[in-house]
């Protein structure tokens, strides 16, 4: 039996233009929410970058460019987060989980930046990082942990800041940092992740 054929009276035109007219809001939504989306994005990355800016800037007029931390961009952090690295050999006496002076030094002058931009951030979690080890088993956890814990513990000792702000943790050989030679000494480091507040702070854009 050949199938019946409509002939074009027979089609109703309103199907069609249902149809289009459905596709056409659902693109529409689509657009808006992709829109909504990014905006907020963009808003929230503007609202932490103001706040890192300030913090940067604080460390840039207290500590010299010798002895100024540098930012590790390597790491696959969430928006709103700073990591500052400290090599060892900037902080510490050589061979020991004792700050030098001129680690203290340093320390102090971070500290006060952090007073300065108090109520831009949030949380404080200091990261003990050793030189790359092959052998996972030997990553010398408890020299990283030490060494965080030296940090943290000036900080809220002379650095005047609140101790519940602050998490430590020692992680070994396993975080070398990118760019550079597995034997490279910078890989043994401390590493201060600041974690910014999603609320704007005073004076800043509405």
């Amino acid at each position: 039996m050949s199938r019946r054929t409509l002939p074009a009276d027979d089609l109703n035109p309103y199907v069609a233009l249902t149809d289009t007219t459905l596709n056409v809001i659902l693109v529409m939504v689509f657009v808006v929410a992709a829109l909504t989306a990014l905006t907020r994005v963009n808003w929230e990355n503007l609202r932490y970058q103001d706040a890192q800016t300030a913090f940067q800037e604080a460390l840039n007029a207290r500590i010299p460019a010798a002895r100024r931390p540098v930012l590790n961009r390597g790491k696959n952090d969430p928006v709103g987060t700073q990591r500052w690295v400290f090599t060892n050999t900037a902080l510490f006496k050589p061979g020991s989980v004792n700050l030098s002076p001129g680690g203290r030094a340093t320390l102090g002058q971070f500290a006060k930046a952090l007073r300065e931009n108090r109520g831009t951030w949030r949380r404080i979690r200091i990261e003990g990082h050793t030189l790359p080890t092959l052998n996972r088993t030997s990553d010398r956890w408890e020299d990283a942990t030490n060494r965080a814990a030296a940090a943290a513990r000036f900080l809220v000792t002379q650095g005047g800041i609140e101790p519940y702000f602050i998490a430590t943790a020692g992680r070994g050989g396993q975080n070398p940092l990118p760019d550079l030679k597995l034997t490279a000494p910078d890989h043994a480091r401390i590493e201060i992740v600041l974690e910014y507040t999603n609320s704007a702070p005073a004076g800043a854009r509405p």
